[in-house]
């Protein structure tokens, strides 16, 4: 992670990333999923206030944090988590999403946000 203060020294073309994006703590390691099983996280960002409805997963050792409204029939992915491998299928018609790329199964065309998971001694974060 970058402070904003070495900004100085990134090209100008991954500068705006660095203006609009934060890491920002979503759980507490001990309120992180166990493997092969996820949650509901309804986050604030703590710069902008912009609320998030996010899911988490473990599966295969790693996060995954991915929106959590699922795009084709507007169904929760992590309210009632449903793990299928890497697949998390949404509560309302089991609609399939990768989640580690953010696709539908189905439709590949259809993708939602994913979020990069940083794992530190106090907790999982998120650049949000």
């Amino acid at each position: 992670w970058k402070n904003i203060t070495e900004i100085d020294t990134v090209p100008t073309y991954q500068k705006i990333k660095y203006r609009f994006m934060s890491k920002v703590k979503i759980l507490e390691i001990n309120d992180a999923p166990l493997e092969g099983s996820g949650k509901q996280i309804n986050l604030t960002h703590p710069f902008t206030e912009t609320k998030y409805v996010l899911a988490i997963f473990q599966a295969e050792g790693k996060y995954y944090v991915l929106t959590d409204e699922c795009r084709m029939c507007g169904g929760s992915l992590g309210q009632r988590p449903d793990l299928r491998g890497m697949f998390a299928a949404c509560g309302k018609e089991e609609c399939l999403w990768n989640i580690r790329r953010g696709s539908c199964k189905f439709d590949r065309s259809s993708v939602t946000p994913t979020y990069r998971v940083a794992v530190m001694e106090d907790g999982l974060y998120i650049e949000i």
